[in-house]
């Protein structure tokens, strides 16, 4: 349960207990600010939940701290709240005690309390909005997509009866892609949102899921470490496929000519290894590898494969991790237990 919010004095009376019980037991974050003194005089619990610290953290902070990003945004509000006795924003963003940057809707009134005039700003989070927005126009690009997808498909269907069988081997390699595509436009419009499905686990051989990543790249060469015989993998056939894709085409997109992919089962775990000959990776880009918004995105791409990659990999209970990287190339390690 979350504490007691914070008051910088103690009630004097029956009247005054009743109004900061009042106060306290808001729904929507509250902050009453000394605007003179340009301190806090009191915060509700929802603002403690809100932003992560205790009474005893709170007590210690300003406005300024919560707001550090945006100082001269802040000054303009509280001006406008003076000057108008009440003013509302939707363009500020609350600090969390972890860093984290909440959107909010502010709306604040000029108050008198015990002669000092006081803001009392009431906050909403408005993250929740934002999802519920966010996730009807992802339902809506979702539906859209995977019409034209199948449409795609239909011409993808027709060229299997090609008499050239390069031909068709590149249709089946199309209608596979376009299959794994239109199925993921299907569970995001079924659950609302992007995250990977429980796997569904199959055994096959690497080689065989390589050959389907190999073709489905523009150049690269793909080689099998088959030293060890034919590797078997129990994972899911198109998710351990996205896993390898993408490390596949982050390594050609940094100029890789070579990719090498090597595998071994051992106690219950398949560990694959991926080692391109690219120019490595920059400093800035590790600090950041697995972000979902890197610092550095590459040129044509959203950065957010090796994201995906990790997801995935983790969906099996396994594990996406960079060993090494350096002038002479870059080695990743997929680690996949077995059901």
């Amino acid at each position: 349960m979350v504490e007691a919010g914070w008051f910088a004095r103690q009630p004097s009376d029956a009247d005054e207990a009743g109004l900061v019980r009042l106060f306290d037991e808001l729904y929507d974050p509250a902050f009453l600010i000394d605007v003179e003194a340009g301190r806090f005089l009191g915060v509700n619990r929802a603002a403690l939940q809100l932003l992560g610290y205790d009474a005893a953290e709170m007590e210690g902070l300003t406005p300024a701290d919560i707001h550090p990003h945006e100082i001269p945004k802040l000054d303009a509000f509280v001006a406008e709240v003076l000057a108008r006795g009440r003013w509302a924003a939707d363009d500020l963003a609350c600090r969390t005690r972890t860093g984290v940057y909440v959107p909010a809707d502010v709306r604040a009134t000029l108050v008198t309390i015990g002669g000092r005039r006081c803001v009392l700003s009431i906050v909403r989070d408005r993250r929740p909005a934002e999802d519920a927005a966010l996730g009807q126009s992802l339902r809506r690009l979702m539906h859209d997509l995977r019409n034209t997808l199948a449409t795609t498909q239909l011409a993808g269907d027709r060229l299997m009866d090609h008499p050239d069988a390069a031909v068709r081997r590149s249709a089946d390699t199309i209608a596979r892609s376009l299959e794994r595509a239109v199925e993921m436009c299907r569970t995001t419009l079924r659950l609302g949102r992007a995250a990977p499905p429980a796997p569904r686990r199959e055994r096959f051989l690497l080689a065989d899921v390589l050959g389907e990543v190999a073709a489905s790249l523009p150049a690269a060469e793909l080689l099998v470490d088959a030293s060890a015989g034919p590797v078997g993998v129990d994972a899911d056939y198109d998710q351990c496929y996205r896993i390898l894709l993408n490390l596949a085409r982050n390594a050609h997109e940094a100029g890789a000519r070579r990719l090498r992919v090597a595998g071994e089962a051992t106690g219950g775990t398949v560990h694959l290894t991926v080692t391109d000959d690219g120019p490595g990776l920059p400093d800035d880009v590790r600090a950041h590898l697995f972000d979902e918004a890197p610092a550095r995105k590459p040129a044509g791409g959203s950065g957010l494969g090796l994201a995906i990659a990790r997801e995935l990999a983790r969906n099996h209970e396994g594990e996406l991790e960079l060993l090494e990287t350096g002038p002479a190339g870059t080695t990743f390690r997929i680690v996949l237990p077995t059901s």
